[in-house]
């Protein structure tokens, strides 16, 4: 009884979400899956890739063959992470913030968010792109 509760421990500390704590960031990810108003999405090709280090954060990706970016810096208070976007290839996005609540899960290799943008909600899933190399705790809703 006692190997079975730990295993279920186990399991549910790896397999459920958590919040996030200072240095959950750190590192390299990729967008693993995503949906707009619950209607999910092709991960674009090539893969969205954003980077965390010392309250700074970057994200490049492709729309319609072309490479673009954002910049900027992020703060962790409580449970929720705020990004202010400095840099960006399209200007317009310059000084435009983003409020979220990440999910990690368990191991910290994967968390998930979602973005009320008044007009649709969308649902983003990243991954550290060490996931290739070690095995991460992965819940996903589709296969990818």
């Amino acid at each position: 009884m006692k190997i079975l509760l730990l295993v279920l421990f186990i399991f549910s500390s790896l397999s459920y979400g958590h919040g996030a704590k200072q240095g959950d960031f750190a590192g390299t990810w990729r967008l693993v899956e995503f949906a707009v108003d619950d209607q999910y999405q092709d991960v674009p090709n090539p893969t969205p890739i954003k980077m965390y280090m010392n309250g700074e954060f970057v994200i490049i990706f492709y729309l319609e063959n072309k490479m673009h970016f954002n910049m900027g810096k992020y703060i962790l208070e409580g449970n929720e992470v705020t990004e202010t976007i400095l840099s960006s290839s399209t200007e317009s996005l310059i000084g435009e913030e983003i409020t979220f609540k990440p999910n990690f899960m368990g191991d910290k290799n994967s968390f998930n968010l979602k973005i009320d943008q008044g007009d649709n909600v969308s649902f983003e899933r990243w991954e550290k792109t060490h996931c290739d190399v070690i095995e991460c705790a992965e819940i996903r809703t589709r296969n990818n």
